[in-house]
């Protein structure tokens, strides 16, 4: 039995005896010499006073009747003796003995009091999210359930002890230990890219086995407890003195930064030094206790552990990359101002061996020959340095905007990361686009890259950081390029290819952009086809062209029209070869042709048949989740979820059903959200808010409604303000406001009713006075805006 547990054991048996003398006796008898056991014991039998009445079946790290019996058996493994017990559950050994296989594992067993039925569910899905957790550093779960109402994990177990205390007993040097937390932060790192944080780093929680391996357990653990403490006020997440983020202190739930803080904390105790929970002065700005460390290891623990979230490390990449800086006498990206002598200094530490063979003998005839020399060495070297650099930053460029592009748009968090790599980039670009006399296919490439550049910036539907007016500069160059190229070149089906897609992406950009620019596109993709018919590029744009048209056939009305168009583009893309590099976009093309159909589908009335490709499309979502966990296939999770829940509510009979859908998506949106701000990510969620409000609604729930209309509206009026004349982003709000002044109406809110329902009527007319209000909205919107103005204030 633990410390811990042996004392509480002790302190239960204690409290059933009334006399005092008698008790401390028993205490003495049952402690048998050990004196920080009798301390712990007597410390926690101090608690029982007049005010705060202990029983004997209570727990001091946990509220009364939460102290159970832990079964023999839990699932198919048999308890073999227990490890731990603390304020969340208790930890034992157990081992499987069902003739099927021969395991010891470690299981978690979680107090009963903490999990509802609805808590219990949530932990199931949770448990399936971290089941999929594969690092060699990182403890596995295993398995999991419920036993008796309490919920358990079973995971791997490890011989080990914690890290802290098995280098200091290995004597271990400063190179080893620095080894052992580069692995941590490695197993960290992994972990957040699954888009999971483990919100309680600390020595205990990172084991070192006898081979000298480090494994991280309980990651995830804390976000499995949050959603099972439903009813818990305050800040549910654990928090352990010393190692807890400043900002969790007052209620901010764990994030990578938070984590990051950890690893510092972590890093400092597995030097042997002081940690923050010392009464050290700290560094200014920073908890790092002051005199502990110098040097780059200095730099690099005080920008882990700043006291402002942003003032540290983004992510646990770039403390590592760090690490490997200073391991290789590089300058460290901690120190943000390096003088002179500090760059020297690294540089002689990199090269220590070479200097010192050259010796000054050496020096001195180098010096007698390189004199007569240096004009001419000095202008071949500058003409090789600017071929090299110039091929260098053709290749940046690429790696930038497509390779390093898609892998930032699958990680949450990154929105910031994505502003840099457009500002950097387009600086790249720039520069290409100048060089004179520069060919036609580093020409054509550079015209690809203003491209993606302008997807990165504001393309709608992709992880953009929300700059259409940027985006449409970066098209604007693009276009230039093209069309001096297609002067030279007019019957290359590579750049008429090109300038399909930038055609295409005007269409996008403009949000519906209308037939005129899918027209243009579509006639160029033809030609290219015409050209070089197996050109796959050409193909899936005529595709996506068709997609379009689609789209612009429902917004105006049309339907009927549109949806065997989009059916025989589907088939088409499922009629395509296999090509790896093309399958994201493929994906991306096919689930938005499915909504497409759904929607005609919908608006020709038949709600329950437009659920067919709704659903197909959001199984497409899932798998693609399942292969891997993505920032941008969640975004598209929230848009399948609320193609689904808005036609089931619209069904009939099925309020609860799409509500629960609605709400899945909304968890599993806000969970990327917590990793940093995004925007696509926010108009997900805030279309979410505003479905759920009208279920809400539906089920009799009006002031539940009312909030969560009111939390969507303020996402949806923000991205307004961000780019105020922007015409989608004012449809978008002035749908919103329509359903936000119903429900405040019937909430009794008639005066923001009233309010709400003037904003709304203001933008369509608005729309309509730029000739951006389409058929479909002037019959469906504007009319229903003007009667909830009249309802809502009265006759004018």
């Amino acid at each position: 039995m633990s410390f811990e547990g042996e004392a509480l054991a002790i302190v239960e048996a204690a409290l059933d005896i009334e006399d005092s003398a008698a008790r401390a006796a028993f205490v003495a008898e049952r402690c048998g010499g050990d004196a920080a056991l009798q301390a712990r014991v007597e410390q926690l039998l101090a608690l029982d006073t007049a005010d705060f009445k202990l029983l004997p079946t209570e727990s001091f790290a946990r509220p009364l009747g939460v102290v159970d019996l832990i079964p023999p058996r839990i699932g198919p493994w048999r308890v073999t003796r227990e490890i731990a017990r603390g304020g969340m559950g208790a930890v034992v050994m157990a081992e499987r003995d069902d003739g099927v296989f021969n395991q010891v594992v470690a299981i978690k067993l979680i107090r009963g009091d903490l999990a509802s039925d609805r808590a219990k569910a949530r932990f199931a899905e949770e448990r399936r999210i971290l089941a999929r957790l594969r690092h060699p550093d990182i403890v596995r779960i295993l398995d999991g359930g419920d036993a008796d109402g309490r919920p358990w994990l079973a995971m791997d177990y490890v011989d080990g002890e914690a890290v802290t205390h098995a280098l200091d007993r290995r004597g271990a040097a400063l190179p080893e230990r620095l080894a052992a937390f580069e692995a941590v932060c490695e197993a960290v790192a992994f972990a957040h890219r699954s888009l999971v944080i483990h919100a309680d780093i600390k020595p205990s929680n990172v084991l070192m086995s006898k081979d000298g391996a480090v494994h991280l357990l309980d990651f995830g653990i804390a976000r499995l407890i949050v959603d099972l403490d439903v009813e818990e006020t305050g800040d549910p997440y654990p928090l352990t003195k010393g190692y807890a983020a400043p900002e969790r202190g007052v209620g901010v739930a764990p994030t990578i930064a938070s984590d990051v803080f950890s690893l510092g904390v972590l890093l400092l105790a597995m030097l042997g030094k002081a940690t923050p929970e010392g009464n050290l002065p700290f560094v200014a700005g920073t908890r790092l206790p002051a005199g502990q460390l110098d040097g780059d290891l200095a730099a690099i623990a005080a920008k882990a552990l700043a006291e402002d979230p942003a003032a540290r490390y983004p992510d646990v990449a770039a403390l590592i990359a760090d690490l490997v800086r200073m391991r290789e006498h590089r300058p460290v990206a901690a120190r943000a101002h390096p003088a002179r002598t500090y760059l020297i200094s690294r540089f002689v530490q990199r090269h220590r061996r070479g200097l010192a063979l050259t010796g000054v003998a050496a020096l001195v005839l180098i010096g007698a020959t390189v004199f007569s020399t240096v004009s001419y060495v000095r202008a071949e070297r500058a003409r090789i340095e600017a071929d090299r650099r110039f091929v260098e930053l053709r290749g940046l460029a690429r790696f930038m905007l497509f390779e390093l592009s898609d892998r930032l748009d699958d990680a949450p968090g990154s929105v910031m990361a994505r502003a840099r790599l457009a500002e950097v980039a387009s600086r790249y670009l720039d520069r290409l686009r100048a060089a004179s006399g520069a060919p036609v296919d580093l020409r054509l490439d550079t015209a690809r890259g203003y491209r993606r550049l302008a997807s990165i910036l504001g393309l709608s539907g992709t992880a953009s950081l929300g700059r259409p007016v940027e985006a449409a500069k970066a098209l604007d160059a693009a276009q230039a390029i093209l069309d001096g190229l297609a002067r030279e070149r007019p019957n290359d089906a590579g750049v008429i290819e090109e300038r399909g897609w930038v055609a295409e992406t005007r269409w996008v950009l403009a949000g519906a952009g209308g037939p005129a620019i899918s027209d243009r596109a579509a006639a160029l993709f033809d030609r290219a086809l015409a050209i070089d018919p197996t050109a796959r590029g050409a193909r899936l744009g005529r595709i996506m062209v068709d997609r379009d048209r689609g789209f612009d056939l429902v917004a105006n009305d049309r339907p009927g029209v549109a949806l065997p168009l989009l059916r025989a583009a589907l088939k088409r893309l499922r009629a395509l070869p296999p090509a790896p590099e093309w399958r994201r976009r493929d994906r991306l093309v096919e689930i938005g042709i499915l909504a497409k159909i759904g929607d005609a589908t919908y608006y020709l009335g038949d709600k329950p048949g437009a659920l067919a490709p709704y659903r197909e499309a959001d199984a497409i979502v899932r798998a693609e989740l399942a292969r891997a966990p993505s920032a941008r296939w969640t975004e598209k999770l929230g848009e399948t979820a609320f193609d689904i829940s808005s036609t089931l509510g619209e069904i009939g009979g099925r309020d609860a059903e799409a509500l629960a859908i609605a709400d899945a998506a909304l968890s599993d949106l806000q969970k990327v959200l917590a990793f940093g701000p995004d925007a696509g990510i926010e108009i997900r969620v805030a279309v979410l808010q505003g479905q759920r409000s009208l279920l809400l609604d539906a089920l009799g729930r009006t002031p539940e409604a009312m909030a969560a209309s009111r939390a969507g509206i303020l996402v949806r009026e923000a991205r307004l303000a961000r780019v105020p004349g922007d015409p989608n982003r004012q449809r978008d709000v002035a749908v919103a406001l329509a359903n936000h002044a119903a429900v405040l109406a019937k909430g009794g809110a008639r005066q923001e009713a009233c309010a709400t329902a003037r904003r709304g009527r203001d933008l369509w007319l608005g729309l309509r006075a730029s000739g951006e209000l389409n058929a479909r909205d002037a019959r469906t919107e504007l009319a229903p805006m003007e009667a909830a103005i009249v309802v809502n204030c009265g006759p004018r």
